[in-house]
């Protein structure tokens, strides 16, 4: 599943080749490949010959704006997968069936959104939609530095639940998965079941400090785990030593997920 650095990065692709675009077709296809006129609940007649004039990221939502007028808002991660083609158009097999929103630009590039609940998952947004949807997430843990960051502190000190779980949770930071969740609690030296009341201030700093820290490091590292630094929890999954202390890693189970972590340098 794509997280948040991930997500950032596509968000950039896009904008470097989509913007100011205009769109000629937009289709949406089911599981079997059948050409469907509003199967996910949008009509062509939104996109076709509409200008892309903006796009936007927000934790795992993704804002397609056209004609500087309606939005097309997409979540991503979990089910939903987007994918910049050029080309034609290739099958897909029957295991990876799917049903797929494709958009056609200047009849050159194709952004084809794949989910088995496509329509869940994507909605058309004008200045007279409801967007109660996003007043309920946290702020993007890629935006927090400054008075971001005091958001997030005063989100933690009403939390009494795990920090892995905090960090899961889309109302406190949207967008973060279980990857760079265990990278912040590794670089934060905090266990992954410590709860928040137990943090000491200094704690709280730390862990506050390196969810922006670790996640924009990520982004600049291009999610590939071999740019990394060595110092990362995240290079080490593989081979399951702790870059710092050498020890073995151990999994967790928290909130009824496994959590990654070092029980020598995470305390």
């Amino acid at each position: 599943m794509a997280e948040l650095p991930e997500l950032e990065l596509l968000k950039q692709k896009l904008r470097r080749n989509i913007l100011n675009k205009r769109v000629n077709v937009m289709q949406v296809h089911n599981a079997k490949g059948e050409l469907l006129t509003d199967g996910a609940g949008i009509e062509e007649a939104a996109f076709k010959g509409k200008p892309i004039t903006d796009l936007h990221r927000y934790g795992q939502y993704l804002f397609l704006e056209l004609a500087r007028k309606d939005i097309l808002a997409m979540q991503l991660g979990g089910e939903l997968t987007v994918d910049l083609e050029r080309g034609p158009a290739q099958a897909e097999s029957e295991e990876e069936a799917r049903a797929v929103l494709e958009i056609q630009i200047n009849g050159h590039q194709r952004l084809r959104l794949h989910g088995t609940q496509l329509g869940n998952r994507l909605r058309m947004l004008d200045e007279n939609s409801d967007v109660d949807f996003l007043t309920k997430l946290g702020p993007d843990p890629l935006m927090v530095h400054g008075e971001g960051l005091a958001v997030l502190r005063e989100a933690l000190s009403r939390r009494r639940s795990a920090l892995r779980n905090i960090l899961l949770d889309d109302a406190f930071a949207p967008g973060i998965g279980a990857v760079w969740a265990d990278e912040i609690l590794y670089q934060a030296r905090l266990r992954p079941d410590r709860t928040a009341p137990s943090l000491t201030d200094e704690e709280r700093d730390r862990f506050l400090e390196q969810i922006p820290k670790v996640l924009d490091r990520a982004v600049r590292c291009q999610a590939k785990t071999n740019l990394l630094p060595k110092t990362f929890l995240t290079r080490h999954r593989e081979d399951n030593q702790c870059p710092g202390c050498g020890a073995a890693l151990e999994t967790l189970s928290v909130g009824g997920k496994n959590a990654l972590f070092c029980p020598a340098c995470q305390s």
